[in-house]
């Protein structure tokens, strides 16, 4: 598969696990602070204090205009910057990164899960890059079967028979077709998932009853990372994803509805007929 042909695939697959590059923020944080010019005069003129209140000559004390607080009195207030520092560090509830034993058991919860769909079918919705929203349903069959129903108005439609995967576009009446080991599909729809081995763990994490785990692709072929959501109790399922792709751009995808061990029609995932929609 091309790089050209690679990125096709990537971008158009809602699940598509564009295996780094990472989020670049830009924040502009400058201040601009408007300066008054320094003029000279005396107290008659400019009804200010005197020259020789504000300019001591090197070595002596200043002394303050009449009727002021002697300068040693005035004293700023103290502030604990370090208890206002923790303080706020301890009110963010930051997600808890799992290490060592603690990861490896998440991981083989997150394989285990995986190894024991094998019909699943439910509702998507995905925002892109650009905060464009689309939506449809979605079927899986495993081992190495996959499809996703785009709702109108998007013409697409995604298929994994097994050996290939197609995508479809009913507007234009175009099918174009990738070996299935070539995407990264083969990792959630092969016979046995096993993440460890067939992608790079970036990290996995636990927060508020939610378990993440970050992909990237083990042999660098495909260029991006994916982070995988998952409701932890009482029973994990998977809820949305992260893609970010070379250029730090995210696709977000949740699904909801979810319904296990309901089978579909012979041929569902057969890449044939465009009029084989839910939505029509």
């Amino acid at each position: 598969m091309t790089i050209r042909s690679a990125a096709r695939v990537f971008a158009s697959l809602p699940i598509a696990l564009s295996l780094t590059a990472g989020l670049a923020f830009a924040q502009d944080g400058s201040t601009t602070v408007p300066k008054s010019p320094i003029t000279g005069g005396n107290a008659e003129q400019g009804g200010g204090a005197p020259e020789s209140a504000l300019r001591p000559s090197i070595g002596q004390d200043v002394v303050p205009p009449d009727n002021a607080a002697p300068v040693e009195e005035i004293t700023p207030a103290a502030i604990d910057e370090g208890a206002s520092w923790e303080a706020a560090v301890e009110a963010t509830d930051a997600p808890t990164p799992l290490i060592g034993a603690d990861q490896a058991e998440a991981v083989n919860r997150i394989n285990a899960y995986f190894n024991g769909i094998t019909n699943l079918q439910g509702h998507f919705e995905q925002v892109d890059p650009n905060s464009k929203r689309t939506s449809g349903r979605f079927y899986v069959q495993r081992p190495g079967k996959i499809r996703f129903d785009y709702a109108p108005p998007s013409a697409l439609r995604i298929l994994a028979d097994g050996n290939s995967l197609a995508i479809e576009d009913s507007a234009l009446k175009t099918v174009e077709k990738y070996p299935i080991k070539s995407t990264p599909f083969r990792l959630l729809l092969t016979d046995t998932v096993d993440l460890g081995r067939d992608a790079r763990i970036v990290g996995v994490e636990r927060q508020d009853g939610t378990l993440a785990i970050s992909l990237e692709d083990r042999g660098g072929e495909a260029a991006g990372r994916i982070k995988l959501y998952f409701n932890a109790s009482p029973e994990l399922e998977l809820k949305e994803w992260v893609i970010t792709d070379a250029q730090g751009l995210t696709t977000r995808v949740t699904v909801n509805n979810i319904v296990a061990g309901r089978r579909v029609a012979t041929g569902w995932f057969d890449s044939k007929d465009f009029s084989q929609s839910p939505f029509r």
